[in-house]
């Protein structure tokens, strides 16, 4: 048995993000179904029919663990630290509804990555910590009403200038003080931010809530320099038992980088937990 499961980031064709796979729904997942993931993370812009999107992946025998949201916040400018107090309300709403929709799907994740902002229209860092903080826990709240919990990523500084490293993520979890807050850490952000991925994978531990997989310069794994054996070593001594997420920029096609990511993964999982 495999110690890990694992799925691709799948967003809409008309995504304005690199690092995703942008292809219709079905022929994403056929093509995941085909190789051998077990799930699809699924990319949000405007919240699709729930009942519509379970059929069509229950179709293809595959889960989805978590629901991508930072397309709200590159199409539509939402963010929980926005200068427009609109714009932040609208972020919270739609996070909370996209947390109705992880509901429907048995409990998908809902992720708060871009959707956190940056430091825009004269916001100074503190005032914009202190909304994060406080839209955070509002979000938090609403998606533990409906038992979905809530993944919070260190993006790395070239994205934005609020909490970029796990050590600031951990204090940050600690400032929400929700226990459905939790980490997504990314090995793309990872590799850029952190001394040594593995030893912040262990200082995270029990607060690790997603994992997102990418090589060094954005590509499947297996296509840059990271070393995804010792790093899934070290996820599993952390204890964590959830989904490898690829988001990925998807290079030279979708089965080509489907593939290496999936064979890269299940061999670097081999000896982990006694897996084969």
């Amino acid at each position: 048995m495999k110690p890990f499961k694992v799925s691709m980031v799948v967003a809409p064709p008309q995504a304005k993000f690199e690092a995703v796979v942008r292809k219709s729904l079905r022929e994403a997942l056929s093509l995941l179904s085909e190789i051998g993931f077990d799930g699809a993370e699924i990319s949000i812009l405007d919240p699709p029919d729930a009942g519509e999107l379970k059929r069509v992946v229950d179709e293809y025998g595959l889960e989805v663990p978590a629901l991508s949201t930072g397309l709200n916040y590159i199409h539509y400018g939402y963010s929980l630290t926005s200068p427009d107090p609109v714009k932040r309300e609208k972020a919270v709403e739609r996070l909370i509804e996209i947390g109705r929709l992880g509901e429907k799907l048995g409990g998908a994740g809902v992720i708060i990555g871009l959707m956190r902002g940056r430091l825009e229209g004269g916001l100074g860092k503190e005032e914009a910590y202190r909304l994060l903080v406080e839209n955070t826990r509002r979000v938090a709240e609403g998606c533990e009403e409906l038992g979905v919990k809530v993944f919070f990523e260190p993006l790395n500084r070239y994205e934005t200038q609020l909490i970029n490293t796990v050590e600031e993520g951990l204090r940050f979890l600690e400032d929400v003080g929700s226990e459905n807050l939790y980490l997504l850490l990314d090995t793309f952000h990872m590799n850029i931010e952190e001394p040594v991925i593995e030893d912040s994978i262990r200082m995270a531990g029990e607060k690790i809530g997603h994992f997102h997989v990418a090589d060094s310069n954005r590509l499947a794994p297996g296509m840059g320099h990271l070393d995804f054996a010792s790093i899934l070593h070290a996820l599993w001594d952390a204890g964590y038992r959830g989904y490898l997420s690829a988001e990925i920029i998807v290079k030279p096609d979708l089965e080509a980088a489907a593939r290496t990511t999936y064979n890269t993964l299940s061999k670097a999982m081999e000896g982990i937990g006694g897996s084969r």
